[in-house]
């Protein structure tokens, strides 16, 4: 006699699917920190390249790195443009980080508009009072100049809504670190310091981090 064909019951279907959904909302979390953290490592690498950029093309320029001036939210300005001259940062210091995949995080790339153009030169606290327009204008960091290069912000994610072809990014416009909650890289940002070492934080540490080239503890509203 032929063995009866087992088959299973539509009970039994709907509970092996409840199963497979239950596993499945606890794992998908936990899959998505682990990407996130692949894109956060992806980050550092590439503030570790601009900041090795930065060291070569101070040597090359009596300790000062470029000037950016554009506003980040203002469409049109900071273009990169080639072959020079540009007044976008990026720009100028193509010749020394050589590929421009390196301004780019896929996290913040993602998140604003596909921008290609993601982090931002630190010259809040070299902003200057230009005596023939009256207007405040960001200054070129001097490296020799900043007494805490371990605590000084350098430059960072611009953690920003900025324009996404504006290669000039700063910070002098608007705190572009902690002036909004990060929803990139696990609720954090990544911070190249002047010492070349990069470190996330998910808020302003006043023990750590300063806006200020020679003071401690200077937030970003204050270091002007």
């Amino acid at each position: 006699m032929k063995a009866r064909k087992e088959a299973f019951t539509l009970i039994e279907l709907l509970v092996v699917m409840a199963i497979i959904a239950i596993l499945a909302s606890m794992l998908l979390p936990a899959l998505g920190k682990a990407k996130e953290k692949g894109l956060t490592i992806k980050c550092v690498s590439n503030l570790h390249q601009l900041g090795l950029a930065m060291m070569m093309y101070g040597d090359d320029n009596s300790d000062r790195l470029p000037v950016s001036y554009a506003n980040i939210t203002v469409p049109g300005q900071g273009g990169f443009k080639t072959p020079y001259p540009s007044n976008a940062w990026t720009a100028t210091m193509l010749s020394y980080y050589e590929t421009t995949n390196l301004l780019m995080c896929p996290a913040l790339s993602s998140r604003y508009k596909q921008s290609g153009f993601n982090y931002f030169m630190g010259s809040e606290a070299f902003a200057v009072l230009a005596s023939d327009t009256n207007v405040v204008a960001p200054a070129s960091v001097l490296l020799g100049r900043i007494d805490g290069p371990t605590c000084y912000v350098l430059s960072g994610d611009c953690n920003y809504a900025s324009d996404p072809t504006n290669a000039d990014l700063n910070n002098d416009d608007v705190d572009t670190l902690f002036g909004q909650p990060s929803s990139i890289h696990n609720n954090r940002v990544n911070v190249l310091f002047a010492d070349w070492h990069v470190k996330n934080y998910k808020t302003y540490n006043p023990g750590e981090i300063t806006f200020s080239p020679n003071s401690t503890n200077i937030n970003w509203s204050a270091s002007d």
